[in-house]
């Protein structure tokens, strides 16, 4: 559910202060235009201001037919004020959730300026509360959330076609199905856990070892003999796992700057 900055100015700030200076003016300032819009932008400031403080003075000069607006909102009445946008957001949570109760939610990022709002924050804490909350910088998240994806979305042409819209309005995307994990004689090294997004890319420092094997879920899905390193050698694994879960491997010792490549085809139903 949308609790975006507009929507909340509008209907409950906006609303509030528009109320209180008709009340003690005895007119309709809504029904002018102007006016109606310096009193949302007021609405937004006092927002932004209750982010931080516990009262907003909103002060507007002239507002209508010469009289001034001189109105406080306390951030208690504004939390009474936005409490039904407030249990929509909780409801829509709620519900995600529970459809996707198999998977772990291992950081929860606020991003938007109505999540720098301390109720918001509150009450998404509550929702996970064994998961950290990233909210240092909301108003920021959004542009480098969509930098991130369309760095992806260049590199990897095929993720703007295959991502698939829920009816809830949420974004499927492919997931790695099992642990990845890369072991060499008795060593064992986690490469791309389960539930990552695809596709993903992984360089891995590879201890000293002939055998190389990849392991999904603890069972060999591959095997690469490599020459005998020594003191010298340093064996890397470049590994590439794309959105049908196919793989592709690149060994690379960067002392005699050999290769030995390996490719993992997509699982049967993938």
């Amino acid at each position: 559910q949308s609790t975006g900055s507009s929507g909340i100015n509008a209907e409950y700030g906006g609303k509030f202060l528009c109320d209180d200076f008709n009340r003690k003016n005895r007119c309709k300032v809504e029904e002018n235009p102007r006016s109606f819009s310096k009193v949302l932008r007021a609405s937004k400031g006092a927002k932004h201001n209750l982010s931080t403080m516990n009262t907003s003075e909103c002060n507007i000069e002239s507002l209508f037919d010469g009289m001034d607006l001189i109105s406080n909102l306390s951030r208690p009445r504004f939390e009474t004020l936005i409490q039904n946008d407030l249990n929509k957001m909780k409801d829509a949570i709620q519900k995600f959730i529970s459809k996707h109760s198999d998977i772990a939610i291992n950081r929860v990022v606020l991003a938007g300026g109505t999540c720098k709002v301390p109720k918001v924050q509150s009450v998404i804490g509550q929702l996970f509360p064994n998961s950290p909350i990233t909210n240092s910088s909301p108003d920021e998240v959004i542009a480098m959330g969509s930098a991130s994806h369309a760095g992806m979305i260049g590199k990897y042409p095929s993720l703007s076609t295959k991502a698939e819209s829920e009816s809830d309005g949420t974004v499927s995307i492919p997931l790695c199905p099992t642990d990845i994990e890369v072991r060499v004689g008795d060593t064992v090294t986690p490469a791309i856990p389960k539930n990552t997004p695809l596709p993903c890319l992984k360089e891995i420092e590879l201890p000293e070892g002939n055998v190389i094997v990849i392991e999904a879920g603890g069972k060999c899905i591959a095997k690469a003999e490599v020459p005998g390193s020594d003191d010298k050698s340093k064996v890397s694994l470049h590994l590439e796992i794309l959105e049908d879960c196919s793989i592709e491997a690149i060994i690379k010792d960067s002392f005699t700057n050999e290769r030995t490549s390996v490719h993992v085809p997509a699982p049967k139903g993938a």
